[in-house]
């Protein structure tokens, strides 16, 4: 692959600044109170440039979640990829998808607090991408499975896949209370991974 030439790279880092300046604003204020001009302020770039690489705030804010979509599966990858015994793989895939929802904490709980009302606002802009790139990690669990399967710790008779959206939807059902949790006694994120653990292989487990 040809070097990219500073110009591109000039082009990639600004929108990169534009992205990180949007999720801060994105965290703090929310997706309906968030305008163009609070988003170039924090970026320091004139709003005319954000026009450039974003033509609106939707466009700009299903691009942040892709992102986001795309560093979660790589960051997950990344630390499952490293292990070898399959339970323990499982056990890190569930690990680092909570763990990564801490990191992202703020932006992730405007997130799910809005997501109802965004959705309504940009109904006819959900990317592609961001669907198939759902799809392309439950498929990654799914291979995740079979080998558990085949290692005889997940009953062969159940459906890989569907097996996977159950994993992915249990996460889900654990990140989305704790992120509208704000007592001093909320439990580490992370902590509950056993927990998900727990219920997932009395369901799913071979006995």
């Amino acid at each position: 692959m040809p070097a990219m030439d500073r110009k591109e790279r000039d082009k990639q880092l600004r929108r990169t600044d534009i992205l990180k300046a949007a999720e801060r604003v994105f965290a703090t204020k929310g997706y309906h109170k968030t305008t163009i001009s609070d988003i170039a302020e924090e970026a320091q770039y004139a709003v005319g440039t954000l026009y450039i690489y974003f033509k609106d705030k939707p466009t700009l804010y299903l691009t942040l979640i892709e992102k986001k979509s795309k560093d979660l599966i790589a960051t997950v990858k990344e630390k499952v990829n490293q292990i070898s015994d399959i339970k323990e793989k499982i056990r890190v895939l569930v690990e680092t998808q909570l763990s990564y929802f801490k990191e992202n904490e703020d932006f992730f709980r405007i997130y799910f607090s809005e997501r109802e009302g965004v959705r309504w606002t940009i109904k006819d802009k959900i990317s592609r991408t961001a669907v198939e790139t759902f799809l392309k990690y439950i498929d990654y669990i799914a291979e995740l499975v079979k080998n558990a399967q085949l290692k005889g710790i997940i009953k062969k008779k159940l459906d890989s896949k569907q097996v996977a959206y159950i994993l992915a939807a249990m996460m889900n059902a654990v990140i989305m209370p704790w992120l509208r949790e704000q007592s001093l006694e909320r439990k580490e994120i992370k902590d509950l991974s056993g927990f998900i653990l727990e219920i997932f292989y009395d369901g799913v487990g071979k006995r």
